[in-house]
C-alpha cells in the first residue's frame, strides 16, 4: 500500500503519540473511550466507560468537551438523569456501587484539526468528592477516517491497546499498594 507524504507524517507523528501516552497512561486514564477518535469535520457517537474505584457509590458523571469539540447529545442511561450543553455533559443519580462499570454515551461533532484532544471527566461521589481524569482523543483527517485508511487505523488501534495495557497496569499497581485516606473522594 502506498502512502502519501501526509499520511506518513502523520503516521509518524501518531506512533509518537502512541508511545508518549503509553508512557503517561497509567497516570492518566480511567475512563475509556469507545471507539477512541472522531474524524475532523464529522460526527461520532462515543462510549465513555468508568469503574468506580472507590468505597463509595458514584452518583455523578461529568464529561467536558474542549475546544474543538461539540456535545451533540447526551445518550440516557438507565437510572441516571442526563443535561447536556455544547460544551459539557452530566449524569446525576445512580448510584454505581464500588468495583461497578457504567458507560456513559455522547455524540460529538469535531471542528479540531487532526491529532489529540483530552476530554475532561469527572465522577462525582456523596459529600461534594471529585475524582478527574483526561480522556484523550483522537482527531483523524476528514477524508482519511479508519475505515478508509488501513495504516492511519492500525496506528489509532495500537494507541487503544496501549492505553488498555497502561490502565490495567495502574489497576494492578493501585490494587498492590496500602490504602490511604484520600479526602472525600
Amino acid at each position: 500500500m502506498k502512502c502519501s507524504g501526509w499520511s506518513s507524517r502523520a503516521i509518524s507523528v501518531c506512533s509518537a503519540l502512541a508511545v508518549a501516552l503509553a508512557a503517561a497512561g497509567a497516570a492518566s486514564a480511567h475512563v475509556i473511550p469507545t471507539p477512541n477518535y472522531i474524524p475532523s469535520e464529522g460526527t461520532e457517537r462515543i462510549s465513555f466507560s468508568g469503574l468506580n474505584e472507590r468505597e463509595r457509590p458514584m452518583t455523578g458523571f461529568t464529561l467536558t468537551a474542549p475546544t474543538g469539540l461539540e456535545i451533540e447529545h447526551a445518550h440516557p442511561v438507565p437510572g441516571w438523569t442526563e443535561q447536556w450543553s455544547a460544551s459539557k455533559a452530566t449524569w446525576t443519580g445512580g448510584p454505581l456501587a464500588p468495583a461497578a462499570n457504567a458507560t456513559f454515551g455522547l455524540t460529538l461533532k469535531a471542528t479540531a484539526k487532526p491529532g489529540i484532544v483530552l476530554m475532561q471527566a469527572e465522577q462525582h461521589y456523596p459529600g461534594g468528592g471529585i475524582v478527574p481524569w483526561p480522556v484523550p482523543l483522537t482527531v483523524v483527517p476528514p477524508e482519511k477516517s479508519p475505515s478508509q485508511n488501513l495504516a492511519l487505523a492500525g496506528v489509532v488501534g495500537l494507541i487503544g491497546v496501549l492505553m488498555v495495557v497502561a490502565i490495567g497496569m495502574l489497576a494492578w499497581r493501585r490494587r498492590a499498594l496500602p490504602a490511604r485516606p484520600r479526602g472525600d473522594a
